[in-house]
């Protein structure tokens, strides 16, 4: 980043630091959710995807498994936050 565009962090005030931590954190989970997406599509297409898709579709057989695939990764999600959340008392 050039020098001169460079933002000096020290002269926000408490509010204005405050409003950019904020949408930092949220920048942060939107990339986190996006490798999430990213790692999940590639293990489910690994997976399921054995075909070369000349037609521009999935055959029902890679469909039905990618589709297994991203329902088993969700309820291993819901699984751990339930858990997460009883350990947390």
């Amino acid at each position: 980043m050039d020098p001169q565009t460079q933002l000096d962090l020290s002269k926000l005030n408490d509010s204005d630091k405050k409003e950019l931590n904020t949408i930092l954190a949220g920048e942060a989970q939107k990339a986190t959710l996006q490798q999430t997406v990213h790692s999940l599509n590639d293990t489910c297409w690994k997976k399921c995807i054995t075909s070369n898709i000349s037609s521009g579709s999935l055959s029902k057989s890679e469909e039905t498994c990618a589709q297994n695939c991203v329902d088993r990764w969700m309820d291993t999600q819901m699984s751990i936050l339930k858990q997460l959340e009883t350990m947390r008392g």
